[in-house]
């Protein structure tokens, strides 16, 4: 009888001290798992906040695709303020040398009583808007280890274009409206200095040449249009201050 007692008091502890943690949590509140308490805090302390905050001077050199009659390499710089790590503001200018094409030279040579001259850019000027949706960082070679972020750009501005040679022909002479949406990887080969790659698709309308009426007058006319003119860059990126800040 006594043992059977001892027991049952022995049985009423174990279920006493078993259920003391669980009211304990109830009083202090539901327990919270891993994953809520990561959602409240950032997910990387203390990273380089390699654009945010920070001026970009980036001299760049690159050259269009798809022109039919004339290449165009292009020559300029870029001014962008990264007003946070994924967004920044900027402007960029491109001068353009114009190199004709061997489908040029074939036309001029079996037509050249009616082609009176071929078009090409001679300066983009835009403001744009980046987005850096993609950032991280790999091993080279797997010793140096590299930042890069993948960005895509949108903007507009002005597209100067005029005859590729010196040939008076006010029909190719024209200032334009342009649209230029690209994307681009940028490799941060230090904290201060980036090599910048990017495809660009500079839209804008331009007559591509200028022929002669079959009339008796003969006055060159040139028919305008909007078409896509894709560009390759590449940029050299000094960012300023050169010493990036930390993120909390």
């Amino acid at each position: 009888m006594n043992g059977t007692r001892h027991l049952w008091w022995l049985l009423v502890g174990l279920v006493t001290l078993t259920g003391f943690p669980a009211v304990a949590a109830n009083i202090a509140g539901p327990r919270r798992s891993a994953l809520d308490r990561l959602e409240e805090t950032d997910a990387v302390r203390r990273r380089l906040l390699l654009r945010g905050g920070r001026f970009e001077v980036t001299p760049t050199v690159g050259f269009t695709l798809n022109d039919p009659y004339q290449r165009n390499i292009l020559l300029g710089a870029g001014l962008t303020y990264h007003v946070a790590d994924t967004f920044a503001l900027g402007i960029t200018a491109l001068g353009a040398l114009n190199i004709e094409t061997g489908l040029a030279e074939e036309v001029q040579s079996k037509r050249e009583e009616r082609v009176d001259g071929f078009s090409g850019v001679s300066l983009l000027g835009t403001a744009e808007l980046t987005y850096t949706p993609l950032f991280g960082k790999f091993a080279l070679f797997g010793r140096a280890i590299v930042n890069y972020d993948l960005h895509v750009t949108i903007g507009g501005g002005v597209a100067l274009t005029g005859p590729v040679e010196d040939v008076e022909t006010e029909d190719l002479d024209k200032a334009s409206p342009v649209i230029v949406a690209g994307i681009g990887l940028r490799s941060f080969v230090s904290d201060w200095f980036s090599l910048n790659i990017e495809v660009r698709d500079y839209i804008y309308p331009s007559a591509i040449n200028s022929v002669a009426n079959a009339d008796i007058n003969g006055d060159a006319e040139a028919e305008e249009e909007w078409s896509n003119n894709f560009a390759v860059i590449v940029g050299f990126g000094f960012f300023f201050p050169t010493e990036p800040q930390l993120s909390e």
